[in-house]
């Protein structure tokens, strides 16, 4: 049975600046604290961890407490649009296909983030571009991939689907059939602290967003990040091995 939430309608120009301003915030904590790591020999990809915990889930949670009280819903859950549940069966088999999907496009893509990395992305400091862990020691990089199998792997992917698709997907009417199309470009840009990858996130998100936004079930989008996240998180404790 269909679930639809009536929700509380966004403009042009909200949409677009709640999907941007969290992003801003967040990559500038990392600018912040990924230099202070770096100087005591933790990799860089720390900071963006420690900017998760400490900016950019308490700002979800403050925006969706805001939303909460302007449309006077009772809970947080209630300001999510898309309640609709898919069976078990098709629920994993889409999050299984997607994440298979996510990982042919960033192996085609990868070599073409590099060369964006690079060549266009050259003036930015090098631990805002780096995708490795060279040179750091195991210690260090073993406790960052712990870290970032337990947030990146688990709590980031929750807080973001909840808001970018539960939260802000439902209430992009004014962008009637494209409105999906201006999510994966928007939610790819809010991602300012790894620019290189845009069109790796474009590609490999719009087929997971247009089907959560055809079936209406946040689950999809949560399950398939969270299996992203983790497949990669793991596959990442195989540099403890270089």
């Amino acid at each position: 049975m269909s679930k639809q939430t009536q929700v509380t309608q966004l403009s042009k120009t909200q949409a677009i600046f709640y999907h941007l301003y969290p992003g801003i915030i967040i990559a500038l904590s990392f600018v912040v604290f990924a230099p202070i790591l770096v100087n005591n020999h933790y990799p860089p990809q720390l900071a963006i961890l420690v900017s998760i915990i400490l900016v950019a889930i308490p700002l979800f949670i403050s925006h969706l407490g805001w939303a909460k009280k302007k449309e006077s819903r009772k809970t947080f859950w209630h300001l999510n649009g898309y309640k609709n549940k898919l069976s078990t069966g098709k629920l994993i088999l889409y999050a299984v296909g997607l994440v298979m999907f996510m990982f042919l496009v960033w192996g085609v893509t990868q070599p073409l983030d590099k060369i964006i990395s690079d060549k266009l992305l050259s003036w930015l400091p090098h631990w805002f571009t780096v995708q490795d862990f060279n040179g750091y020691g195991k210690q260090a990089i073993l406790l960052t991939l712990i870290l970032n199998l337990i947030i990146n792997g688990l709590l980031a992917p929750f807080f973001e689907e909840f808001y970018f698709r539960g939260y802000l997907l439902p209430r992009m009417a004014a962008w009637g059939k494209w409105a999906f199309v201006l999510n994966a470009i928007l939610f790819s840009f809010y991602h300012f602290w790894q620019p290189y990858v845009y069109l790796t996130l474009i590609l490999s998100l719009t087929p997971m967003i247009w089907l959560v936004w055809k079936t209406k079930d946040l689950r999809l989008a949560i399950l398939t990040h969270c299996l992203l996240n983790i497949v990669g998180a793991l596959l990442s404790f195989g540099l403890l091995l270089k």
